[in-house]
């Protein structure tokens, strides 16, 4: 050991460095370690002792706390936390800014009686009870509809509600009763009276109609069938791409086997030509049908092709425990199907089959990274209709949605490249010149239009179901402040339906003629551009109807038959304009269409959505008589009924829609007659840049009257009301489940091709 490390320091030899000698220690010793320093020795790097608390918080009389945070020591490190902490505020602003913009929810609290609070299991029960949310809801109406006693629910935006406050409104002006039989429909009562019902001892099993309805009237032949399909890749193909056509026609073609005259079954092969059959009503000669379907009670293009929907759904039962992508996609169709058919209950019902299928399949979730592209690209485009048509079935009813469709746009979108367009040489392809559209294009458009309405939708309602619960009213009606509150929500969003309109390319836009704009409502004739390949022009009328129809159904809801005295509402009274706007556009463009060219030709879907616009039309005429739009509305109106007299030969009921409008239409010139002129009141520019609206000229209304008519929920003559709904409803689900279910019947669209001429 060296003299240096073994000589030990003398001691001081003063008392006055006794405070420094504490702190210095002999050079054999190690300094003495704490676990851990506090807080504050540690931010000023000073010694801490394992005393509680130290010796430094102790001589500065602080607390003395070991939070084991380690804050930011540099100045980098501090600019990260500061930048963090900037973040997670705005994210907070964020968020508390799209909760203030939600209508509030009223919380379902109970009271817990102390017997409760004595049991812990009651005491649970009772705080998952006080944390329920329900959202106040503006009540709609129960109707009877197809021939049925058994009523349905359906919302403040269906049109069942919108004409529901028509049949009031006339049974308050007119002050008289309806005749029966005026209400009544020549074909709806035709299949329901005439066709015979199956007894109880008749029915017969699925599996047994399946099996024995070859060998009753026999199948399609095959050239037939592929007669069928090929309107199936004209028309529908185009507007839902849910199958693979390739996959599709190789499927189809190994059910055919040499040795047999009849193919295998199949539930896609037979809904799709169920539709097709449905759909080409219209195209096929009838001496190429049965000659029962010249009768009149059943030549009904509705309900053609009923056997091939009813095997189809006998089939997908019997493997309903493991579902396929091909469960979905006979599902969506099936949904086609009964919505052209008139039967909307059962329609709303598969369509939450086709949920649950698709949800069991993963459909919800993004594919699995491994999945051809192909395979991913379809399984994207079926889930996107399941989306797309509960936006559209649950408005046009008025009934809750069953999926949350804000989160579609967290979702990757199908794409519509021309590569993904072309996969496995699909028959379309792509249109130009310019950026060029492929025939997916329209797919991605309208799935986007119809989940905007939906968000809208949704926002407005929960709106007015808090305004009606805030001020104790059964309907917005009952309070003009309260109507011109929605109606403000409504008009601060309708510019997100603009900015979808902008998103449209021009390659799908028909032109308009005297330099009208695409889109409009500026009346203007449509330019049918005959060059354009067939898809083209279908999906260009197919997206601007939809576009018309959407906006005429979230605006509808505004149009007032009551005026309040000294009490103006002009927001409201600009979408009611907006909606019969909207409404005459779509029955300018139907009828040209209908009768320029052959593209809405079969199409049954057009029929009710052109029912809905003519019923918005004269909701409108009844309620201002007295309207800069009036006097176009009552002209639109006659286009309207000769499209309706355009499908009734293939479509009985049809006839019966314009017999229903020709009657609406008199007794709306009956009481325009009556009225007193209004006086036309200047508005102030509102937010939609629309024009000013005068009053509703409805005087025939005492202001001094009770307003409980104005709720069809609350009618006091019920015979009255459920004699108007009748009538109406003999259009919107006038079909029969007899007729469409009826084993024993030998009219049927099952026979079509056993006359002599077979399918041109």
């Amino acid at each position: 050991m060296s003299p240096a490390m073994s000589t030990v320091p003398a001691a001081p030899s003063t008392a006055s460095t006794s405070t420094g000698a504490e702190s210095q220690l002999p050079y054999g010793r190690s300094r003495k370690q704490v676990s851990r320093a506090c807080d504050w020795c540690r931010v000023r790097r000073i010694r801490c002792d394992n005393e509680q608390p130290c010796k430094a918080c102790r001589q500065r009389g602080a607390q003395c706390t070991q939070n084991g945070g380690d804050g930011p020591r540099t100045l980098p490190q501090a600019l990260r936390e500061i930048d963090k902490l900037k973040a997670r505020v705005r994210d907070l602003e964020s968020e508390l800014a799209a909760y203030k913009s939600q209508p509030r929810a009223v919380a379902a609290i109970t009271p817990v009686s102390p017997s409760d609070q004595s049991s812990p299991v009651q005491s649970v029960k009772s705080q998952v009870q006080n944390t329920v949310v329900v959202k106040p809801r503006w009540e709609g109406i129960y109707v009877a509809t197809a021939r049925s006693d058994q009523p349905s629910y359906y919302g403040p935006s269906s049109i069942y509600y919108f004409v529901s406050r028509i049949g009031c409104y006339l049974g308050k002006a007119l002050q008289q009763p309806h005749a029966d039989k005026s209400f009544q429909t020549r074909g709806g009562s035709k299949n329901m009276h005439e066709t015979d019902s199956p007894d109880d001892n008749a029915r017969q099993d699925a599996s047994e109609i399946v099996s024995g309805t070859d060998a009753r009237w026999g199948a399609l032949r095959r050239v037939h069938e592929e007669a069928l399909l090929k309107l199936f890749w004209e028309g529908y193909h185009c507007f839902m791409p849910i199958v693979d056509e390739a996959e599709f026609r190789q499927h189809y073609a190994s059910l055919w086997e040499p040795s047999r005259t009849t193919r295998k079954q199949s539930p896609l092969v037979d809904i799709i030509l169920a539709l097709s059959l449905q759909y080409g009503y219209a195209f096929i000669p009838r001496n190429a049908t049965h000659l029962a379907d010249h009768d009149e009670a059943y030549g009904d293009s509705a309900v053609a092709g009923r056997w091939y929907y009813r095997r189809s759904q006998a089939l997908l039962n019997a493997d309903l425990e493991s579902p396929s992508l091909t469960t979905v996609q006979c599902y969506l169709f099936s949904i086609c199907y009964l919505c052209c058919a008139s039967f909307q209950n059962m329609c709303h019902i598969v369509h939450a089959q086709a949920v649950r299928a698709g949800q069991t399949l993963g459909l919800h979730l993004e594919p699995p990274a491994d999945t051809p592209h192909g395979e991913r690209e379809l399984r994207k485009r079926v889930w996107w209709h399941v989306l797309l048509l509960e936006a559209k079935i649950s408005t046009k009813l008025g009934r809750p949605f069953l999926l949350d469709l804000a989160q579609a746009n967290s979702m990757s979108r199908p794409s519509d490249d021309l590569a993904t367009a072309t996969y496995n040489n699909s028959s379309l392809g792509a249109y130009g010149p310019g950026p060029d559209i492929t025939w997916l294009s329209f797919s991605s458009h309208n799935c986007q239009l119809f989940i905007t309405m939906a968000n809208i939708y949704e926002v407005l309602y929960d709106k007015c179901g808090e305004a009606i619960h805030q001020n104790n009213i059964t309907s917005i009606y009952a309070d003009p402040n309260v109507l011109e509150s929605c109606a403000k929500v409504l008009a601060a969003r309708m510019p997100i339906l603009r900015a979808w309109l902008d998103n449209v390319p021009e390659q799908l836009k028909m032109r308009r003629r005297s330099g009208g704009e695409p889109f409009s409502t500026d009346r203007s004739a449509v330019e049918i551009d005959p060059l354009a390949p067939m898809w083209v022009q279908r999906q260009r009328v197919w997206l601007e109807l939809a576009y018309h129809t959407t906006a005429l159904n979230l605006t509808r809801p505004f149009i007032t038959f009551y005026s309040h005295s000294n009490c103006y509402t002009p927001t409201a009274e600009q979408l009611a304009n907006i909606a019969v706007d909207h409404a005459i556009s779509y029955t300018l463009i139907m009828h040209q269409v209908v009768f320029e060219s052959d593209l809405l030709c079969g199409w049954n879907e057009f029929f009710f959505l052109q029912w809905s616009a003519a019923m918005t039309i004269v909701g409108f005429i009844l309620a201002y008589p007295i309207h800069p739009a009036t006097p176009k509305a009552r002209q639109a109106l006659d286009r309207a009924i000769a499209v309706f007299d355009n499908f009734a030969p293939n479509f009985p009921v049809s006839a019966d829609a314009a017999r229903i409008v020709r009657n609406l239409v008199s007794k709306a010139d009956l009481l325009a007659g009556g009225a007193e002129p209004t006086k036309a009141i200047e508005a102030p520019v509102a937010p939609l840049g629309i024009s000013s609206i005068p009053e509703s000229g409805n005087s025939q209304v005492p202001a001094n009257d009770s307003l409980s008519w104005l709720d069809p929920s609350r009618q006091d003559d019920s015979a009255q009301f459920n004699q108007f709904m009748d009538w109406a409803m003999s259009v919107d689900a006038y079909n029969n489940f007899d007729n469409f279910f009826d084993a024993s019947n030998p009219v049927d669209a099952w026979a079509f091709g056993q006359g002599a001429g077979g399918v041109q």
